[in-house]
């Protein structure tokens, strides 16, 4: 206890950040893998989770960027006039719409798919 006293007398040392370090002393298993799978489709099943996995991640980058590039270029200003839109009209505008439908729609083929065939 005298330890942890001296510690968070440190500067810059703060509880938070030592609360997030204590469970590494636990020597607890930090994998993120499931159990070993025994049967076909459960191996199938960790594959296609596998890819939608690293689907969804780059989706979520991608998305994430150009969320904060928008913030950033388009930020409240002083002189700046909202428009008045009232929902998609343009081709553009379409298509952002549409295509997280056609990934939600790619998802549940393959899954389907998945469940059928075994």
């Amino acid at each position: 206890m005298n330890r942890l006293y001296r510690l968070l007398r440190l500067p810059g040392c703060s509880p938070a950040l030592l609360a997030a370090a204590l469970p590494s002393r636990a020597g607890a298993d930090y994998s993120a893998s499931f159990a070993t799978q025994v049967a076909g489709i459960s191996r199938e099943s960790l594959a296609v989770h596998g890819y939608f996995l690293a689907i969804l991640a780059v989706l979520f980058v991608a998305l994430f960027g150009i969320m904060v590039y928008t913030m950033a270029r388009h930020g409240k200003g002083g002189s700046d006039q909202p428009e008045k839109v009232a929902g998609p009209s343009g081709a553009v505008q379409w298509l952002w719409v549409m295509v997280p439908f056609a990934i939600l729609l790619f998802v549940d083929y393959v899954l389907i798919r998945l469940h059928f065939t075994s």
